[in-house]
């Protein structure tokens, strides 16, 4: 029986109730968009835990901002990262569905 399980570089900065998701997203980039997103995740929770000047709530803020921006980052450049591009329409042309 061979188990599913890949080594993934987690960010610096992290809850860990969200590192299966934060695994999840980040196996679905390129190696090299995944570095930039590690690194750009952990600078996105430490800035918006310090930013909350409330105290019971630097963790949901910094959780909050991280994971919007990941997910906006997988789902903007994922596929586009991946090479599934399509041409741009052409000026007068009816839109694609």
């Amino acid at each position: 029986m061979a188990l599913d399980y890949q080594q993934v570089d987690m960010p610096v900065a992290f809850s860990q109730a969200d590192a299966e998701w934060i695994k999840q997203q980040l196996l679905s980039l390129a190696p090299a968009a995944r570095q930039k997103a590690i690194q750009r995740y952990a600078a996105v929770y430490q800035e918006s835990f310090e930013a909350e000047p409330v105290s019971y709530r630097k963790e949901n803020r910094a959780r909050h901002e991280a994971n919007t921006r990941l997910r906006l980052f997988v789902r903007n450049h994922g596929r586009a990262l991946q090479g599934y591009t399509a041409e741009p329409p052409l000026a007068g042309t009816p839109p694609r569905s």
